[in-house]
């Protein structure tokens, strides 16, 4: 079978991260973090830790949305808990 693949599938990264930022900057970390493509916030707690994921396409340098976060004025960490892949012109290959 020569099935042609979509060679426009693209690849998407998903990045589930803790992020502490400083209690007195965390209202600023919010705004920013938000501001940010592919972003989103889940969870604040009054300490300044922030559960938040990072999505990429193939379109974006790989890690550069999660090195951004450390750019941010009050960010004063942030630990990768989860990440996952995932090529849609690999899973094309395996359903044909």
């Amino acid at each position: 079978m020569n099935e042609v693949i979509n060679q426009e599938a693209s690849a998407i990264s998903i990045a589930g991260m803790l992020v502490h930022a400083s209690p007195e900057r965390l209202g600023t970390v919010q705004m920013q973090l938000a501001q940010l493509p592919g972003v989103e916030i889940h969870a604040v707690t009054p300490e300044g830790k922030l559960v938040v994921t990072v999505d990429e396409s193939e379109e974006q340098v790989k890690g550069e949305s999660v090195m951004r976060l450390y750019d941010i004025d009050g960010v004063l960490s942030a630990s990768m808990i989860y990440h996952h892949f995932e090529n849609d012109a690999a899973e094309q290959e395996t359903s044909l």
